[in-house]
């Protein structure tokens, strides 16, 4: 991944915040778009918007993961072709992200809910509702045929 920082943002001391979640929000990035251009893209954008606001003062120093998911979630958002579908699975947006977090990410429910500002109870419903879905979809694929030897 290109370096998202521009130079002044090195010197100022944001690199360690980028060093400790790059990698993190990288794998998001490429969760809700798919590896490419597009994850890269949005990964370099969820930096530059945290430094913008951390040169104003408005994040804070005590910013952390959740900050950086959320933003590339927004980011990520606004590169996705149609939010309203996602091209990878027969999920909408919100579940996609919901999917991504718990499934992708492997974070726990206390982590997503406050990233996502969600209730952990909603967030179990939404991840039930997302499992029936996976399902019935993968009910719907044809088996595929397997030859016997002989």
């Amino acid at each position: 991944m290109p370096d998202p920082l521009p130079q002044a943002a090195a010197a100022a001391g944001f690199t360690d915040y980028v060093q400790d979640y790059s990698g993190p929000v990288y794998a998001l990035s490429c969760l809700l778009l798919e590896k490419g251009a597009r994850a890269e893209q949005a990964a370099a954008a969820t930096f530059a918007a945290l430094y913008t606001e951390w040169a104003k003062g408005r994040l804070p120093d005590n910013a952390g993961a959740a900050d950086a998911y959320r933003e590339c979630i927004r980011q990520c958002a606004l590169l996705a072709p149609d939010r309203s579908r996602c091209t990878c699975a027969l999920l909408s947006w919100e579940d996609m992200t919901v999917s991504a977090l718990w499934y992708g990410l492997q974070l726990p429910l206390s982590d997503i809910s406050g990233i996502l500002q969600r209730s952990i109870p909603e967030l179990k419903v939404q991840l039930r509702s997302i499992r029936e879905q996976m399902a019935a979809a993968s009910s719907q694929i044809p088996a595929v045929h397997q030859p016997t030897a002989g």
